[in-house]
C-alpha cells in the first residue's frame, strides 16, 4: 500500500489551526504575572518540580537557581497564573558582553501543557526587554529537549551555535519594538 503525503490544503489548514490554539492560549494567559522572589515566596518556589522524564534530562532542582541567584547576581522570578505559583524563571546579564541570558526556566509538571509556558516565556521576554532596552536576549537547552526547542522558535529564537549536546539560542529585537 502507498503512502501519500498529506494534500496541501490540509497541511494549510493544520498550521492554521495550530496558529488559533496558540493565540487562544496565550489570551487565556494574558493573566501570566512575573513576581520577585522574596521573603513570602520563596519556600514556594523551591518546591517547583519538573516531570521525572525531564529530570532526567536536566536535573538541576529549582533551589539551586534561587542559590546560585543570590550569590551570583543573577534575577530569579516567580511566576504566577490566576495568583498560583506555576513557574520559575532565572535571567542575568553577561559582564563581558551586556547580553542578557535566561539561565534557567521551568514550569512545574501539574502546570504543563497548558501553554503556561509560553505565556511566561513571553512575559519574561517582555521585562527584561522593558526593563533592560536590550537588543537581544540569549538561552540554552539541551538538543534533545524538542518541546523547549519548538516554543523557542515559536517565539522567534534562532539557533546560534551548539556544543556538547546544548542548543543556543538567540532572540533580536528590532529597534522600534524597545
Amino acid at each position: 500500500m502507498e503512502v501519500h503525503s498529506s494534500p496541501e490544503w490540509a497541511v494549510s489548514l493544520k498550521e492554521k489551526l495550530e496558529r488559533a490554539r496558540h493565540g487562544l492560549r496565550d489570551r487565556l494567559y494574558s493573566g501570566v504575572q512575573l513576581s520577585p522572589i522574596d521573603h513570602s515566596n520563596w519556600y514556594a518556589c523551591t518546591q517547583l518540580e519538573v516531570t521525572a522524564e525531564q529530570k532526567e534530562v536536566f536535573p538541576v532542582p529549582a533551589v539551586y537557581w534561587l542559590a546560585e541567584s543570590a550569590y551570583c547576581g543573577f534575577t530569579p522570578l516567580a511566576i504566577y497564573a490566576d495568583a498560583q505559583l506555576v513557574g520559575l524563571a532565572v535571567y542575568a546579564v553577561d559582564p563581558k558582553d551586556g547580553a542578557y541570558w535566561i539561565m534557567a526556566y521551568m514550569i512545574h509538571h501539574k502546570f504543563q501543557h497548558r501553554g503556561l509556558g509560553t505565556a511566561g516565556m513571553r512575559a519574561l521576554l517582555r521585562t527584561i526587554q522593558e526593563k533592560h532596552a536590550c537588543d537581544k536576549i540569549i538561552l540554552g537547552h539541551r538538543a534533545e529537549n524538542e518541546v523547549a526547542s519548538r516554543m523557542y522558535v515559536s517565539l522567534g529564537f534562532a539557533e546560534i551555535s551548539r556544543n556538547e549536546g546544548e542548543v543556543i539560542r538567540e532572540l533580536r529585537f528590532m529597534a522600534d519594538s524597545r
